[in-house]
């Protein structure tokens, strides 16, 4: 026995506007991401530690240590893109998943409570900003 669609023609439209709506939202916001250079933002809970542009080829690369709950967490941003090198937690997950260079990407450890995210910027040109 065939399925038949139930619903009027206006439940249809309806549908099909909430999916073109949703489309047109998630293309908008990838966008958005990808608007301007590729940083690297990292985050210890919800607080932003410091963001740097990922290295164009031939400049040195980034180290940074950043203060977890659990302890330090060394990161290194190069031309491969941004990795976690070594955390105190325990399954070192984190270390584990290697390096990201894509917009949205993102590595979390967390046990120690740190994040590192890959975003396009729109801000321009800067070297480093630490708070």
């Amino acid at each position: 026995m065939p399925a038949t669609l139930k619903g009027t023609r206006t439940d249809r439209l309806l549908l099909l506007a909430g999916i073109a709506l949703i489309t047109a939202a998630w293309l908008l916001i990838q966008s958005f991401m990808a608007s301007g250079p590729a940083v690297v933002e990292i985050y210890h809970g919800k607080t932003l530690l410091a963001t740097y542009p990922l290295p164009a080829p031939g400049q040195p690369a980034i180290h940074f240590k950043a203060k977890g709950q659990l302890g330090i967490s060394n990161i290194l941003i190069n031309q491969d893109g941004a990795r976690m090198t070594a955390s105190p937690c325990r399954t070192k997950q984190c270390v584990l998943s290697g390096a990201h260079r894509h917009v949205g990407d993102m590595i979390a450890c967390v046990p120690n409570r740190i994040l590192v995210t890959i975003r396009g910027s729109a801000e321009g040109r800067f070297d480093a900003v630490v708070e």
